[in-house]
């Protein structure tokens, strides 16, 4: 599913540009950066062996890829780092990055901002909430229980508000229940 988030971060993004600035020193000064573009980088946990590697190269130019365009550049770009086919310029202009530790089953995760990024999505394990997690599935279908997730937004407060990651927050939600025709545009991409 990370590729459907990674999406919807996308147009969350587009819809809340300040989420895509971020902080930088010019000439001893801090200075505010409003990226132009969303350069979107993914986390990806590479392992070798008993070795991981965490290699985080992005797709340049999100905000103009339909659905079908960025799930064929994000499966690229996770091949290419499998096949460990980067190149320096794969990871250079990142403006926001996604990761995914809910892949190995964590639920919330508060991951660490790179320099010229304002904010990182924590995407958690999509599971029953802890207090339905050992009963029996048809218990949780009597009950009508569903699975969940969690959404952490990291981002740098001296360039982005904290009401602003809430609306961020609050939009990236929306969309991942369909609002704004968000699922018709992903089929609609795939014809």
């Amino acid at each position: 599913f990370t590729h459907l988030i990674a999406y919807a971060m996308v147009q969350a993004l587009k819809a809340l540009p300040d989420m895509n600035n971020a902080y930088d020193v010019v000439d001893g000064k801090p200075n505010l950066v409003e990226n132009p573009s969303i350069n979107l980088g993914v986390a990806i946990d590479i392992t070798k062996g008993t070795t991981r590697q965490l290699l985080v190269p992005n797709i340049k130019g999100c905000e103009s890829l339909n659905f079908s365009q960025f799930w064929s550049a994000y499966e690229e770009v996770v091949r290419r780092s499998r096949e460990g086919a980067l190149e320096v310029s794969d990871f250079a202009g990142t403006t926001a990055t996604i990761t995914n530790p809910g892949g190995i089953g964590t639920n919330h995760s508060v991951p660490r901002l790179m320099t010229g990024q304002g904010l990182i999505l924590g995407v958690g394990a999509i599971d029953y909430p802890a207090e339905f997690q050992g009963m029996s599935p048809s218990r949780l279908m009597d009950l009508a229980v569903s699975k969940v997730t969690t959404l952490t937004s990291t981002y740098d407060h001296r360039v982005i508000q904290g009401a602003t990651s809430g609306e961020f927050l609050k939009k990236l939600h929306g969309l991942l229940l369909g609002e704004d025709g968000f699922y018709d545009r992903i089929f609609e991409a795939l014809r």
